[in-house]
């Protein structure tokens, strides 16, 4: 399928999802291991469901497929980033992410969300945005740790994932202390 893309990346386009992406999103925010860390996913995601949020007329909040443009997936949608929600008044977002596992450890989500925020904080003029990740999900928190995001608190036990209460850990990144994606991706300019 042709899609057209929203934001150019080195390896990756992001781009809007369409009709016929909904089988990944679907398979993907149900898939045991997406949806372990992720509470808004702990309840089946139906094709009805998808169509709603990704086409409301009341969300339009950046939320993106990640499509390689080269290697074993080149073509394939293999995750999702999303600003959301966005909070004009308040320059505001929530950052979130979501890759399927069969691409985990390839580096997509680093360069993908590297583009997402300065997408945010360029273009959608943002002065903050958070991010909140479940304490047993080691992954998400290094890739807070590695976009610069500064862990700001926990909240303990606030959360029910894998057979039990966890915390969470809330992050926060602001304008001034972003340095753009090629520092984060330690790319010469």
């Amino acid at each position: 399928m042709s899609r057209s893309t929203f934001i150019n990346c080195d390896r990756l386009d992001l781009k809007p999802a369409e009709e016929d992406d909904i089988e990944f999103l679907q398979d993907g925010v149900n898939h045991p291991k997406i949806r372990r860390y992720i509470s808004v996913f702990r309840t089946p995601y139906n094709e009805e469901q998808y169509r709603e949020e990704l086409w409301s007329k009341e969300n339009d909040d950046p939320s993106l497929l990640v499509i390689p443009n080269e290697g074993e997936f080149a073509g394939e949608p293999v995750g999702t980033v999303a600003l959301s929600p966005i909070i004009e008044r308040d320059g505001y977002a929530n950052f979130g992410v979501w890759f399927h596992p069969k691409a985990w450890g390839k580096g997509y989500a680093l360069e993908a969300s590297a583009y997402l925020i300065e997408y945010g904080f360029q273009d959608l003029r943002l002065h903050r945005m958070s991010a909140v990740t479940m304490a047993p999900n080691e992954a998400s928190k290094r890739l807070c740790e590695r976009l610069g995001f500064v862990h700001e608190g926990t909240a303990r036990e606030s959360q029910y994932a894998t057979g039990t209460y966890v915390d969470v850990e809330r992050y926060g990144l602001l304008i001034d202390e972003w340095d753009g994606p090629s520092e984060v991706l330690g790319i010469e300019s």
